[in-house]
């Protein structure tokens, strides 16, 4: 008899220790949960603002391919002025 409640207590005692186990498991469960989650937030915020400086890069190529437009014709006028000047003397 003594060795049967000695083999409950030790049952009990395993019990309670997964019990506990398992508690601390769920508990570190929910935060590394909330952690992900916080990391999910702040991959959705960089993604947006790479999104906004991809955007903004793409204009500034755009602004800067006009720029080289526009110093092209420039140069071309000015060619052109310094070709009449000089042949008119």
């Amino acid at each position: 008899m003594e060795a049967i409640r000695r083999k409950m207590q030790a049952l009990k005692l395993d019990r309670d220790g997964a019990v506990e186990r398992a508690e601390q498991a769920e508990a570190a469960r929910k935060a590394a949960e909330g952690r992900c989650g916080q990391v999910e937030e702040e991959l959705a915020h960089l993604h947006r603002q790479l999104q906004g400086a991809e955007d903004e890069v793409d204009q500034h190529l755009e602004d800067l391919k006009e720029a080289r437009a526009r110093l092209a014709l420039a140069e071309k006028k000015a060619a052109d002025v310094s070709m009449r000047l000089a042949g008119s003397k």
